[in-house]
């Protein structure tokens, strides 16, 4: 594995607001996330925590970004065995190491998964910049791995399919409230608006429902354009 320079992950996770890359996303699902996220931004530069926020726990996740970060051949392995125990972020990473490698259906499996967890969590959130964490990493994750599946969505059908019904399966072992540290709350509240841990399991079924339903909308417009396209 080639040893990676420290990305904007390390930066989330620990409760830092990157600067947003220059790269628009190429993911049609993303794009059609919350419309008052262009608007709500979190704090740019670095804060420090209070109150129920430093008492998130990210540890393990940056632990594992840390040792991909290292150059550690056998980290992503590690995250394999139990992906449930990792935030989202870590499985972006994880996902464009697999795609750059030539892994690129499971890098876009791991990919949507990141991606669906991460929104899934913003939407427990009640700070509604959270959502733009979510774009950045869509951003900053997607800029390969949104071409290369938008140009085949029959395949990229049968993926996003095998992710919902993974997830569905799955019960999520990290703290959900990772997304907290990445809106504007952290930087002047010492408590978290979040929905509580009793709703989480619905909110999580209903963004998968959500997700489907823009998924299936996504893929008719991109087939719609090449059977114009194929005129």
């Amino acid at each position: 594995m080639k040893k990676l320079s420290p990305l904007l992950l390390c930066v989330l996770l620990a409760a830092c607001a990157g600067k947003p890359d220059s790269d628009t996303a190429a993911n049609t699902e993303s794009k059609k996330q919350t419309p008052q996220t262009s608007e709500q931004q979190p704090p740019q530069g670095p804060v420090t925590p209070k109150g129920e926020f430093a008492r998130i726990d990210v540890s393990r996740s940056q632990q594992a970004m840390d040792d991909i970060a290292a150059g550690k051949a056998d980290t992503i392995n590690t995250i394999l065995q139990d992906p449930n125990s990792y935030a989202p972020p870590v499985l972006y990473l994880m996902s464009a190491i697999m795609f750059d490698n030539d892994y690129e259906d499971q890098g876009t499996f791991w990919y949507y998964v990141a991606q669906l967890r991460a929104r899934s969590d913003a939407n427990k959130s009640g700070d509604n910049t959270t959502h733009a964490a979510v774009s950045q990493l869509n951003k900053q994750f997607g800029v390969r791995i949104g071409p290369h599946s938008m140009g085949n969505p029959d395949r990229l059908q049968a993926i996003v399919n095998q992710v919902l019904q993974w997830d569905s399966e799955q019960i999520r072992d990290y703290d959900p409230r990772w997304i907290a540290l990445q809106g504007r709350d952290v930087a002047t509240e010492t408590t978290i608006d979040f929905a509580p841990e009793a709703k989480w399991q619905e909110i999580n079924a209903l963004t998968r429902n959500q997700y489907r339903q823009g998924l299936e909308q996504a893929l008719a417009e991109i087939r719609e354009k090449q059977a114009e396209q194929a005129k």
